[in-house]
Formats: structure tokens, sequence, C-alpha cells
């Protein structure tokens, strides 16, 4: 993070690096460890001038919120070991993947989103071959876990206006939804790093897509209204079980360290993401009378690039700074769970040397992130219970980050 990631596919300077490249494991002499922490803290603020129902009917609750992007601690492992010139192995385990929003459920946008989590988690068993000093070819089998919750506020007085149910009222009567499901799903990650003249390295990985079938409870709950009373009757908004389909992307990286002098060198870093997988969100449900919740996402792909620079200052000591520029893939469909934008990184930080055997690494980072627009249309048939909603999403955030390393 101290360089905003900028050459990590091209560096084997501790097991943490195996996150990004699995080539990264042939950089051990014996055994190695590393454990690590980061943290990131986000403010956020919205504030949306449009809110109502497919009737047209205002929905009540503040319009504006703030703080809605929560917090993360995100906690990671790695270790090495040579079992000979040639063969390396190592084990990681990361999480490549997260998000976290809360809403308050009182707020006019509540049918859209209450609640939005998911946290995966890699367990990364890693080998790696160097035919010659200077080429590491490696694999890492990625067995990864994700649990999730969907959570909001359902609309009962559209459903039941729509459903012809006598004295319904369109956003004056409310019930809430959630949906919390898991999943184990399996990939791989392919690396080479190639140092082809001293002071040169070049890296790049290949992260497989990794598919999941998420499943889980969900549970409904539908007020105290003679409404909600009437769909409960017809079947509806029953607690159930629910299933969905989740992808995590592709990562293709490169990237490239230089040494141009005995203290100083540069680094830069460049990756794409296929995120056009991600294109809705439907949760089906064993309830044969629910119909599908539907999300749209259709997502983009995206491209991340960074540059670093590193400065040795003695033999205890070495500082490194970097920025990157991070795309984000939504677009015309960003909505209220995930209102992302493009983000500008600028990073800083240090390693020392506190033994012979021990390096303790930190760093610090700030991600700039414009205001954007989320615009969500009753016209677009998953929207049709939910209603219009429309403003504008800002958020920023600070991040940190801590790792001690073992030799």
């Amino acid at each position: 993070m101290g360089s905003a990631y900028a050459g990590a596919t091209a560096t084997d300077r501790d097991p943490s690096y195996l996150a990004y490249n699995p080539a990264a494991v042939s950089g051990v002499d014996d055994f190695d460890y590393s454990i690590g922490l980061i943290a990131a803290w986000p403010t956020s603020d919205a504030q949306y001038s449009t809110a109502q129902t497919v009737f047209a009917t205002p929905i009540s609750g503040p319009r504006a919120q703030s703080d809605f992007v929560d917090p993360i601690y995100v906690p990671d492992a790695a270790l090495r070991y040579r079992l000979s010139p040639e063969w390396s192995v190592g084990l990681g385990v990361f999480a490549p993947w997260g998000l976290s929003t809360t809403y308050d459920l009182s707020w006019a946008g509540r049918y859209h989103a209450h609640e939005t989590k998911l946290i995966t988690v890699d367990v990364a068993p890693t080998i790696a071959f160097q035919p010659t000093k200077e080429l590491t070819i490696a694999a890492s089998f990625n067995a990864q876990y994700a649990a999730g919750r969907l959570s909001n506020a359902i609309d009962i007085g559209t459903i039941g206006a729509l459903f012809l149910v006598p004295g319904s009222v369109p956003g004056a009567q409310d019930g809430y939804g959630a949906f919390d499901a898991e999943d184990w799903g399996f990939g791989y990650t392919l690396g080479v790093l190639w140092r082809p003249v001293d002071g040169l390295a070049v890296g790049a990985s290949y992260r497989s897509q990794i598919d999941h079938r998420l499943t889980g409870p969900v549970e409904f709950s539908i007020g105290s209204s003679p409404v909600g009373a009437a769909l409960a009757g017809l079947g509806l908004l029953q607690n159930t079980r629910g299933a969905t389909d989740l992808s995590t992307p592709s990562v293709v990286s490169v990237g490239a360290t230089v040494d141009v002098s005995d203290s100083v060198s540069l680094s830069g870093e460049l990756g794409f993401t296929d995120w056009s997988v991600f294109d809705e969100l439907r949760v089906e449900f064993e309830n044969p009378v629910q119909p599908d919740e539907v999300t749209l996402f259709r997502w983009k792909d995206s491209w991340f690039g960074a540059i670093g620079a590193h400065y040795v200052v003695d033999e205890t000591w070495r500082l490194n700074v970097g920025t990157a520029y991070d795309q984000s893939p939504t677009g015309a469909f960003r909505n209220a769970r995930i209102p992302d934008s493009d983000r500008i990184w600028i990073a800083a930080g240090a390693d020392v040397k506190l033994s012979p055997n021990t390096t303790l690494s930190f760093s610090v980072a700030h991600l700039f992130l414009p205001e954007e627009r989320v615009s969500l249309s009753s016209a677009e048939t998953s929207n049709v219970f939910r209603g219009d909603l429309a403003g504008v999403s800002d958020t920023e955030a600070n991040a940190a980050s801590l790792q001690l390393t073992f030799r």
C-alpha cells in the first residue's frame, strides 16, 4: 500500500506479495511468514432529490445520508518455504473482495438499500518452479469463501396496490426483508517473475474468475397492516430460503521494478479486471410464489494503474511513496447499495528492520472519489416495487496498514 500497489506483481520482498503474484513465493531463502492488517475509514455523504413510488407518491424519510459506507478491517497472513534451489511453496490467506454499506432504515431510499455486505476470504496454497535463476513460474489454487447480506424495506403499500388489495397506500406501509448467504468457490492464479538483468524485475499474473452459488435464509417482516396479511395470505413475503449466483472477476496484472541507483528504485503496475461478469444480482426463492428479487448492476471492465518510488535510507529504513488511478466499474446503473466512483490513490509508507530477522512495514493512503450521480427509475422492471431514486453520492477514504514479517 505504501507505493499504491505499484510493482506489486514484480516484487518478492516478503510473503504478502503472494496476494498479487504467486511467483513471489520464490523470494524466500529458507522460511518466512508475514501477518498484516489493513483498515479503511471512509467518509460518505449523499443527497437525494427524488424518492417516489411507481405511483409518483413521495416516499417519506430523510433524503440526506452520511457515513453509510462502513469502516473495514482486513487481516492477512502468508508463509513461504524453500524446498530446493528450483522449488518453493507457500500459503496465503487474503480477502480480495468486499464491501459494506448501511443506511438508516427510515431513509427515503430504504426500498433500494438498507444493508449490503460482502466478504471473501481466499486460502491459496502455492508452488513455484525456477528453471533458471532469473525466471520463476508459479501457480496458486484458490479456495474462496464468500458470505453476504442484503436487506431493505419493502413497500407493501405499492405491492398491495398493484395486486388490487383494498386499503393499500403506496409508500406508507412498510415491511422488511433480509437475505444472508454463503458459499465456497474455487479457482486459480498463475504468475511469472523475470529478472533479465540485475536491478530489473518484471512480473505478470492471472487470477481466474470464481463462481459462487450463495444460499441461505430469507426472513420477511410484514408489519401490522392488513395489506401485509392479505399478501401473506396469497403466499407472498413468507420466510423461505434463497440463492443467488455471484462471480468474482478475473484479473490480469503486470508490474515492473527498476533500480535507478544503489538507494532509489521505481515501480509501476497495470491491472485489468473483468467486472462485466457482474451484470445483475438475482435472488431466487424456494417459495415458488415469491418472484425473483433482481438488482441490475451491468458493470463494465475496469483498469488500474500505479507508479511508485522507493528510497533505501540505510540498512534499517526503506521509504515508499506512490499514486494510482483506480477505475470504477459502475456506470449508468450505479445504485445506492454500491455508489462507487473512480478513485485516485496517494500513499506513503516505510519498512523498518526491528532485528536481523524481523521487519515492520506500515503505510497510509488517501483515496479521492469524485461526486457521482445515482439515478434509478421505476420504469425499469426490477425497480417497480422500489420506486424512483435520484441524487448524488460523495465518498472519500483514509486507509492504513501494518505488517510484521519474520525470517
